[in-house]
């Protein structure tokens, strides 16, 4: 791995050290997103001693930073990509075309080209007219059919837009994929985004092995299922009962088949935790509700056209830490950007201390699909990214061999 741009903290120095240094630097007119790279390397520990079955190929979507991928791929993750851009940006940090799946079922055609020149193999459909494309452009590409299998417990749902469904479609796209003589290896389900469901991995599983088991009749034996994504990323969330039901139903239903690879499309588990978002307050207003109730209304230098889209419209949840405690009463308030949007808020009926012009809000878990699709609306700055990692950590990556991940 490459030192530039990473801020290397001596051991005895924390992440919370680090932000405490830039705080007393006092507001920025940007604000600032915290990566912290040790907390990526904890998070993948973690998933291989709870998951070792399953190869973690990760989500690019939920944050591409350079570092972020650089350190996975010195981990020997695979990688989800959907598009041109994110094949690039994977292949740039020295990951291998068979460690990379395009995990994208309406793939342009141009998009195919460039994973057929870089000899990205494996890759998703769910239509008939996927198929013909592929035939047209691929015709040696490893596929993976997509079916859906939603749970209705997600910040958002995939299903709406991809996925056959595993009864009334799975099959006869199987068998017109047999027929165009296209090489189906597998399987793959996305919950959604998001999800609280543990036993939804388990009942999709159940209905992939019924898939596996039926291909067989049509010609196809396969070799890899997908378990796609949705699983938590926040610090207080951990993956273990999820773990446990998909270990569960890998026992239950494969456990004849040693043949079989499983891999999974975590974005973010590794991205949310990792990043700290540094804002402050730039105006503040008070004002009474229908009932009389005094509240607060803070303004702060970042919103949902920034790093905040998918709270403010996907009802994600965010986490406020206001950095000087203040003993004062608290207020209901609410959080908005600095936009002139009326739609930008994305805290509503909090109970905050009364801050300050100037006071710093700190935003923990905030690493997955917030600085990647933040724009520069209204002429506001995109977030400036700054990177640490503890010296220990950065000895192990710089150190590690780029090998698999099990």
């Amino acid at each position: 791995m490459e030192s530039a741009e990473i801020s290397i903290l001596a051991d005895n120095i924390s992440l919370q050290d680090a932000i405490g240094r830039i705080v007393e630097e006092g507001p920025t007119e940007e604000p600032i997103h915290v990566l912290y790279l040790d907390d990526v390397v904890e998070k993948h520990r973690h998933w291989m001693q709870q998951l070792p079955q399953v190869k973690p190929f990760y989500a690019i979507k939920s944050n591409d930073n350079p570092a972020l991928v650089q350190t996975l791929a010195t981990l020997g993750t695979g990688f989800d990509c959907a598009s041109k851009g994110e094949i690039d940006k994977v292949l740039a940090a020295g990951v291998s075309p068979d460690r990379i799946i395009f995990a994208q079922p309406a793939k342009p055609i141009a998009a195919l080209l460039h994973a057929k020149k870089h000899g990205i193999k494996l890759m998703t459909f769910d239509g008939k007219h996927e198929l013909d494309k592929i035939k047209s452009h691929y015709p040696e590409a490893h596929l993976v059919l997509r079916f859906r299998y939603d749970s209705d417990q997600v910040f958002a749902q995939l299903g709406k837009k991809f996925g056959c469904d595993p009864g009334s479609e799975a099959l006869d796209l199987l068998r017109y994929a047999k027929e165009l003589e296209l090489n189906v290896i597998g399987l793959s389900f996305h919950i959604g985004s998001g999800t609280k469901d543990y036993c939804c991995f388990e009942a999709a599983i159940e209905v992939a092995k019924k898939i596996f088991d039926s291909a067989k009749c049509i010609g196809y034996d396969f070799t890899l299922l997908d378990i796609g994504g949705g699983f938590p990323g926040a610090k207080h969330l951990p993956i273990d009962p999820y773990a446990e039901h998909i270990n569960r139903a890998i026992d239950k239903h494969f456990s004849q088949d040693e043949h079989v690879t499983f891999i999974a499309e975590p974005g973010r588990y590794y991205a949310a935790s990792a990043v700290t978002i540094i804002t402050h307050v730039l105006a503040k207003r008070m004002l009474s509700d229908e009932e009389g109730k005094e509240l607060m209304y803070y303004y702060i230098n970042d919103g949902i056209f920034g790093s905040f889209y998918s709270a403010g419209h996907e009802a994600q949840p965010v986490y406020p830490v206001i950095w000087k405690p203040n003993p004062s009463t608290k207020l209901q308030s609410w959080i908005w950007g600095p936009s002139c949007d009326g739609l930008d808020v994305f805290c509503k009926d909090i109970p905050l201390p009364e801050l300050d012009i100037g006071d710093f809000i700190l935003f923990e878990n905030a690493g997955a699909y917030s600085i990647v699709i933040a724009s520069q609306f209204n002429g506001f700055p995109l977030p400036r990214v700054e990177v640490y990692v503890s010296q220990s950590t950065w000895k192990a990556l710089k150190n590690a061999p780029e090998t698999a991940s099990r």
